[in-house]
């Protein structure tokens, strides 16, 4: 295509990996804060939200222009497309960081729950840690780690989940003062559970940039 296409491409990966980084960063942070009941944190995560939408909106804005400009084909097109597409996974997952940040906020003053808030703190790690390879993944257009991280985390996520609505279930219908509480528990496992399905598509993306077909690995 070009020296100047070359070079376009490279400038809107930087730009992808970047917006990877600041949703790696809002995951983590939001799960933190919720385990530690830090609201400033929480409302930082949630203050810098508009960051991420503004360079998902850019990077969404300059590949739709490459793609009128430079008419890129086979490899070319992959590598714009499946930016284009896996952006909008990392700008969903940033919303549900935002939204676990919230939920530490909502949750101040209310009842505890000390077991259930362990396996949340569990479930974050893991769920920053599957987020993290699925982007590494993406940025060496490794085939083999993309497909492998969804493997692992999968059932592994479910699982905590799982772990984390039975008892919030149970306190609810045992403990009225604690309903609250549980709902906002079922809320950050949902949007962790969410955040794991957008990295799983991340690594979709990673097997289309590798290989040019379009499969699902969940």
């Amino acid at each position: 295509m070009g020296k100047v296409f070359d070079e376009e491409i490279i400038t809107l990966k930087a730009d992808f990996m970047k917006l990877g980084a600041l949703v790696s960063q809002a995951v983590a942070n939001a799960g933190q804060s919720f385990i530690d009941h830090d609201t400033k944190a929480a409302e930082t995560v949630v203050t810098n939200d508009h960051e991420i939408n503004h360079l998902q909106i850019h990077i969404e804005k300059r590949s739709f222009e490459m793609i009128a400009l430079y008419q890129p084909v086979t490899g070319d097109l992959r590598e714009v497309v499946g930016i284009l597409k896996a952006v909008t996974d990392l700008e969903r997952a940033g919303d549900h960081a935002r939204n676990i940040a919230r939920s530490t906020l909502d949750i101040k003053g209310e009842e505890r729950i000390p077991e259930v808030e362990s396996i949340i703190a569990t479930m974050t790690k893991e769920v920053s840690q599957q987020y993290n390879e699925s982007i590494d993944s993406y940025g060496e257009a490794d085939e083999k780690k993309a497909k492998q991280t969804a493997q692992l985390f999968d059932k592994k996520i479910d699982q905590l989940y799982n772990d984390i609505a039975a008892p919030s279930y149970q306190a609810m219908a045992k403990h009225p003062d604690i309903v609250n509480s549980a709902i906002i528990y079922l809320n950050v496992a949902k949007d962790l559970g969410r955040i794991s399905d957008y990295s799983t598509n991340i690594c979709e993306w990673t097997v289309y940039l590798a290989t040019g077909k379009i499969i699902e690995l969940n």
